[in-house]
Parts: structure tokens; C-alpha cells; sequence
């Protein structure tokens, strides 16, 4: 089948044999970076390397099968392979799921592949750049960005990964898909048209909401990255506070943050990896913002971090659009 969609996503020109409405269209005239089509993949892979329930790797390749969904094969970080079940109109049955898995582990897969530093953080652009927010699952981080973009304006980069290139003076993150993950509480509070939302498979009350043309900025160039920022909401109302992090304590922020480490071990030397984080620690500004969890007092309690990533903008509005 001819690739009838053309992407661009994570700095890559992407050819895809289904529709993939979370990535910006892109011209179909550029020379292409990863395929993405449909097929059988193989049940087993040779000379595997690494191995548990859900996927298998060696040394070129990896295969990620989620149970009466989909089998995703990976490979050299160009080319994506979906084996699932096609409905009679063509159209992938349970669509919206693959694309979950295909835009989140197989992507991350092909990232790795391909050398670049994948990032387990939502970001957005700031005045000053690149803002990534990074922390254990339930942190806030989805939310966080979609607060800054749907509330105060700021430009949605990715959420959930984010795709970094080390070879210039200041690390460079190319933008991801145009969506963010949300939970029926922070999806009510941010006054989310119910329509946009579609069910996460991950969880209950989980959705993905696909921002599309939705007037605000979402996807742009490849931008430099700031920031890196741990988040850590506290259950018990405090103050909060941004605190900036050196050495030990910063490097550990960045190698918390690699999306899936296990996967950079299987396509790179673990020194390389460490040198690479060693780089960007040295390199972006690190903090820890501690703050109480609460979606009501969410305004008030973003001050220091907003204080801070509109250094360079003072006369950008600091009143949540409502």
C-alpha cells in the first residue's frame, strides 16, 4: 500500500499508510525519515537480546505485542510495522488505541534507534524556551502543560516524550504529537469541549484530547531547551516553591527523565547515554517546584514557576484565560 499521509514529528519526515491526526501533515516531497505501515510482523525475533512479557529486542530491532490490540515491529528506527485487526471499511479496529501504543512505545523505540535522547516530560515553550516537566506518574505533568498552553497561552511542544538533539551549544527538543493526556477532573477544570476528549485506554477516567487547529500554537521549529523541572506535588497545602538544583541532584533529575533507559540500552553503550545526560545537566537550568496538589488553587500556585519562565516577557498577561 502507498503512503497516503505525510507528517512531520520529533524533527522527522514520517510516511504513514493510516491517518495519524495527532501529527502536523507535512509535504509529501520530503525525503523520508521512518515508515510507518501495515502488516504481518514476525512472531519471534532473531538473536534477541532483551526479552520480557511484552516485547522482545536485538540489536537492529524490537517487538512490542499488547495483547488483542496490536503487535508493533520496530526497526533501525525508520520503519514502524502494525499488525492489527482492520475493520471492513479499512480503518484500524480500536484505532485510537494503536495509535496510543504506536505514537508512544514504538516511537520511543525508533527514537532510540535512531541516537537521539528521548524524555519521559511534557513541555512547552516559554520566552526563554523550552520548559520540560518531568516526575513519577500522577505528578501533574500533563496537566501542568495544559494549564500554560489552554490557560495562559504558552505553545504546547509534546507531551509525554519529547525528542532531544545534543550536537549543538544549547540542546535542541523537536515538537511531538499535538495532544495532551488529561483525567476527568483536570479535562472538567480546564472547561474541555467533552467532544475533543476520546477515552484513554490506559485508565477509566483518562482521555487524550487532540488540540488539532485550535487556534493556539501548538506544534513549531525545533526549539532550545530551557529547562528541566522535577515535579513534586505535596498532598498537604505549603507555599510553593521552585528550587533550582546543581550536581548530584540535577544530574538525577535528567536521568529520571529518559523515557524508557531500559530501551537506550539495548541500541546504545550505557556510557554513551550517561554522557550524553551528563551534557544536558550541564547545559539547561534544573529545578524542583513543590507545590500542593489541588486544580482549584492551580493559579496561585504556579507563580514561581511562571515568575520565572516569563523572565523575558513582562508584559505577558499573568491572569489564566477563562
Amino acid at each position: 500500500m502507498k503512503s497516503a499521509f505525510a507528517y512531520r514529528v520529533y524533527g522527522l519526515a514520517v510516511a504513514s499508510e493510516i491517518e495519524l491526526p495527532e501529527l502536523p501533515a507535512s509535504s509529501h516531497d520530503a525525503p523520508i525519515d521512518l515508515q510507518i505501515r501495515l502488516g504481518e510482523v514476525p512472531q519471534h525475533l532473531d538473536d534477541v537480546q532483551h526479552q520480557s512479557s511484552w516485547f522482545e529486542a536485538n540489536a537492529r530491532a524490537c517487538l512490542i505485542t499488547v495483547p488483542e490490540l496490536c503487535r508493533l515491529h520496530v526497526r533501525d528506527g525508520r520503519e514502524i510495522t502494525i499488525d492489527c485487526k482492520i475493520q471492513p471499511d479499512g480503518s484500524l479496529l480500536r484505532g485510537a488505541d494503536v495509535r496510543l501504543y504506536l505514537l508512544g512505545s514504538a516511537m520511543g523505540a525508533a527514537l532510540h534507534q535512531r541516537g537521539l535522547l528521548p524524555l519521559h516530560v511534557s513541555a512547552v515553550g516559554a520566552p526563554n524556551g523550552v520548559w520540560a516537566f518531568t516526575g513519577p506518574s500522577g505528578a501533574g505533568k500533563s496537566t501542568l502543560s495544559a494549564t500554560l498552553h489552554l490557560g495562559y497561552g504558552l505553545q504546547l511542544v509534546s507531551d509525554d516524550v519529547s525528542a532531544l538533539r545534543l550536537d549543538q551549544q544549547q540542546p535542541v527538543v523537536f515538537p511531538g504529537p499535538r495532544k495532551l493526556k488529561l483525567w476527568q477532573d483536570a479535562a472538567e477544570h480546564l472547561r474541555c469541549d467533552p467532544g475533543d476528549l476520546v477515552h484513554d485506554l490506559t485508565g477509566t477516567d483518562k482521555f487524550q484530547l487532540y488540540l488539532g487547529d485550535d487556534g493556539r500554537e501548538t506544534n513549531a521549529d525545533p526549539a532550545p531547551l530551557h529547562a528541566l523541572v522535577l515535579l513534586e506535588p505535596s498532598s498537604q497545602p505549603c507555599a510553593p516553591r521552585l528550587e533550582k538544583l546543581s550536581g548530584g541532584s540535577a544530574f538525577d533529575v535528567c536521568l529520571t527523565a529518559l523515557y524508557r533507559p531500559y530501551m537506550a540500552d539495548w541500541y546504545r553503550p550505557r556510557q554513551a547515554v550517561m554522557a550524553d545526560l551528563l551534557t544536558l545537566c550541564s547545559r539547561i537550568e534544573v529545578y524542583r517546584f513543590r507545590r500542593h496538589w489541588s486544580l482549584s488553587a492551580m493559579d496561585e500556585q504556579l507563580a514561581p514557576l511562571l515568575d520565572a519562565m516569563l523572565v523575558a516577557d513582562e508584559g505577558m498577561a499573568r491572569v489564566a484565560c477563562k
